[in-house]
């Protein structure tokens, strides 16, 4: 379902937002803004303590603002019931429970078996309204993903107060004697890698923060990581919510690129077992240990001396796996190594999660939700960009408009269930029977466009007759046999703009009409408004099949 303008914007603006504060912040604003909510109040919980944590209240007015922060209160010390009726996520508090007068509504923020915490809203609301901004927007998901990411931070603030320690006694060891200086230059050497772990955490932290695009996070993530440990390689494997196979990798100079090798068969069954582990594994060197059911081939030809899975995980769902690879010796992975690596796949998990759904967000803007081609705003960019490359590279470019013959006639006799039915099936013969480079999308209704470019007018009635025929061939329940008219315009025959292109192909779409349906009809207009010579109009006086209507 495409989300209204506003929602998209509220939506990304929430999968932006890492910071506890700013998104609990950021629910109380979007709560405010589309329900009129007087003053809004969120408590976090802490499901490592078990017990609610941070808690805020917000709204203009300081008297309501007061009534909320009663009611978290009584949350927190376990004098308000917040387990709700299975299946419901909104209750409205009652005389007994409200800290005053007015209605004020409890909401559940859980989503499977992640509890997130609670929302107070106080104001003359409507149940189904709340739940309904739930349902569109990913609150619980944001506010628990924040929580995760506000933990991250402690345990850096840990480690930074660890490493704080370390350096003040490597400071103390420096005014020993001399007899102590290899001692010191030995934890000086341990203090620089502990340094440059910290980095590493800290500069993933950021980049999980402040981007939503995967390839660019995880690209420079394996880089970061390769460099940082001193490895021969590294990689990110993972399956895309469509099951496609992305490799990310590092590999140090010296040492060859294998990216290509994991997606052939014997690269893809070891990155399947590999996304298949729930915990850290370490792979030894196939040539002198067993290779413990993994392929030995494989990793032979991958040239590992030592190797260590760390999955990425969140909420029991593995989004992929880091790989890390030494080609030169035999390396033991310390606990502090698979700590780390943990902590960092912990944050790629938030990053890969946040990216999958600006992925589904970008997607639904740009997509047609009955059909799954291409939408009236998405093609008004594509003819914008497309007429611009022909204009100045001059070539052909060419616009088929087609339009369902006798739709009304169908929902009236059939449903709109069975119109939909026919639309969809339009779209489905246009999106698969188009070219790799051509343009399918739904303008409106039951009109749809196919944007053909460096293609010619006699080419374009070729491929806008072959839709034609394909469309007459389906039948779908009811109605029975299909059928669609054609217009066909080019440029610069036709036209000499985008509006221009469009509307010489609608209007030839009349004419098809007019003439009788099921057939395709040519522009017989030049830019100037002017009729063509008849050579140049390239019309079908009739159609090359019979007239038939459902």
């Amino acid at each position: 379902m495409t989300l209204h303008r506003d929602l998209y914007a509220s939506a990304l603006e929430l999968l932006t937002r890492l910071e506890l504060d700013d998104v609990m912040a950021g629910i109380g604003k979007i709560f405010a803004e589309h329900l009129q909510a007087g003053a809004q109040g969120l408590i976090v919980w802490d499901s490592d303590m078990e017990e609610f944590g941070r808690k805020a209240a917000y709204g203009a007015d300081e008297k309501t603002r007061k009534l909320i922060e009663r009611v978290l209160s009584d949350l927190e010390d376990g004098e308000l019931d917040y387990i709700l009726p299975e299946g419901g996520h909104v209750r409205q508090l009652t005389e007994d429970e409200a800290p005053g007068d007015g209605s004020f509504y409890l909401v559940r923020l859980q989503e499977g078996e992640d509890f997130a915490g609670c929302l107070v809203l106080a104001g003359d609301l409507e149940i189904a309204a709340i739940e309904g901004l739930l349902h569109e927007l990913p609150v619980t998901r944001a506010l628990h993903n924040a929580w995760m990411h506000a933990e991250l931070n402690a345990e850096n603030v840990r480690l930074r107060k660890s490493y704080d320690d370390l350096e003040g006694k490597v400071g103390a060891l420096e005014d020993q004697t001399m007899t102590l200086i290899r001692d010191i230059t030995v934890n000086d050497s341990i203090r620089t890698k502990h340094v440059e772990k910290e980095r590493l955490v800290y500069w993933i932290s950021n980049a999980v923060r402040s981007s939503v695009r995967i390839q660019e996070v995880l690209d420079t993530t394996v880089d970061k990581i390769g460099t940082t440990l001193a490895l021969s390689r590294c990689h990110v494997l993972r399956a895309d919510l469509n099951d496609k196979i992305e490799i990310y990798e590092y590999h140090a100079d010296g040492v060859g690129s294998v990216r290509d090798d994991f997606l052939e068969e014997e690269g893809l069954t070891f990155t399947r077992k590999a996304l298949s582990l729930k915990s850290p594994q370490h792979l030894e060197d196939p040539g002198t240990a067993d290779s413990n059911g993994w392929n030995k081939d494989f990793l032979v030809h991958l040239g590992l001396r030592s190797g260590l899975i760390v999955p990425i995980i969140l909420r029991e769902r593995v989004m992929g796996v880091v790989f890390l690879e030494d080609c030169e010796v035999p390396r033991e992975w310390s606990i502090d190594d698979i700590a780390l690596i943990g902590s960092l796949a912990d944050q790629l998990a938030v990053a890969i999660e946040n990216g999958e759904l600006h992925r589904e967000l970008e997607k639904q803007a740009v997509t047609d939700g009955l059909t799954g081609v291409a939408n009236r705003r998405s093609f008004n960019e594509s003819l914008s960009k497309e007429f611009e490359r022909a204009r100045r590279y001059e070539q052909d470019l060419s616009l088929l408009v087609v339009d369902l013959d006798y739709l009304k006639r169908i929902n009236d006799n059939y449903g709109h269930m069975v119109g939909d039915e026919a639309i969809k099936e339009i779209g489905r013969v246009l999106a698969q029977s188009s070219r790799s480079t051509d343009t399918t999308a739904r303008y409106g209704g039951e009109e749809f466009c196919v944007l053909l470019p460096n293609t010619g007018i006699e080419m374009a009635e070729q491929l806008g007759e072959r839709l034609r025929r394909l469309i007459a061939e389906v039948t779908i329940e009811g109605p029975g046999s299909l059928s669609a008219s054609i217009g066909v315009a080019n440029f610069p025959l036709h036209a000499d703009s985008p509006d221009l292109l469009f509307l010489r192909a609608d209007e030839a779409l009349y004419r098809a009409k007019q003439d009788g349906r099921n057939l395709i009809r040519v522009s017989c207009l030049g830019p100037d408004g002017k009729e063509l010579p008849k050579d140049k109009k390239g019309d079908r006086k009739q159609s090359l099949v019979p007239e038939s209507s459902p």
